[in-house]
Parts: C-alpha cells; structure tokens; sequence
C-alpha cells in the first residue's frame, strides 16, 4: 500500500532541491538527479516508518517520487516559456528522456531509503533490548 504522506513529503523536498541544486552555478546537470535520488530517499525512509516495507514497495514510493517531480519540472518549464509551441515540442521529447531517467534514481532512492531505515531507523543495540526485557 502508498504512503501518501510520505510521498508528498519526499516529492516538495525534491521540488526545493531541483530548485536549489538544478540551476547553473551549483551543480548544472546533476543536480538535478540529486535532487529527486534525495527525495526518494526520504519518501523511502518515511514509508518505513509506519509500516515495514519490501524492497518493491520502497522502489515503488520512490518511482511515484521521481514521475511526480518530472512532471512538475516539465510543467514548470512550459510555464516559463510563457507557452511556446516551440518549447512544448521540444519538452514532449525532453520529458520521456528526464521522467524515465527520474524514474530509475527514484527507485534507487526508496531502496536505499529503506536500507537506511533498516540500519539506522530502529533500535538494534543489545542493551536497549536487555533493558526493555527486564521487570521493574
């Protein structure tokens, strides 16, 4: 099942990335892929916060990540053009070549996402175990 929230959550996070990282004095072309693998990442970690996730569900919350900020990039472009038909023809080809290319980080951000939460997430040391056990 989605996590919606977390979603959404991961999503704005890589809308402001795109526009912190994307522009031409920080990281020209790859920021942009930063930006979204770093959304997903969160969504990812998020999602397994309520619920235990397989590794496909992870990949999934970060694939709806990358197709929803691909676009909104898209879009946001199109509007800046102030609507040319010359931009929009050029956008359709520019959109199938960026939201597959978001598509791939973005699952890579769920699962690593998941993994982070796996190793970090939840308390796996021994004491906290031995204390939770014990009678008081």
């Amino acid at each position: 099942m989605i996590d919606q929230k977390s979603v959404i959550i991961g999503f704005i996070v890589s809308i402001i990335l795109v526009f912190l990282l994307g522009n031409e004095k920080v990281l020209p072309g790859i920021g942009l892929l930063f930006a979204v693998l770093i959304g997903s990442m969160v969504t990812g970690y998020w999602a397994n916060k309520k619920t235990q996730l397989k590794v496909v569900e992870s990949a999934l919350h970060g694939i709806l990540v990358g197709i929803f900020t691909g676009i909104a990039q898209i879009l946001i472009t199109y509007f800046l053009s102030g609507y040319s038909a010359i931009v929009a023809r050029i956008l359709i080809y520019f959109a199938l070549v960026l939201i597959g290319g978001y598509i791939i980080i973005g699952a890579l951000g769920g699962v690593v996402g998941t993994l982070i939460y796996v190793k970090y997430g939840k308390s796996n040391r021994r004491s906290d175990m031995e204390l939770e056990d014990q009678p008081k």
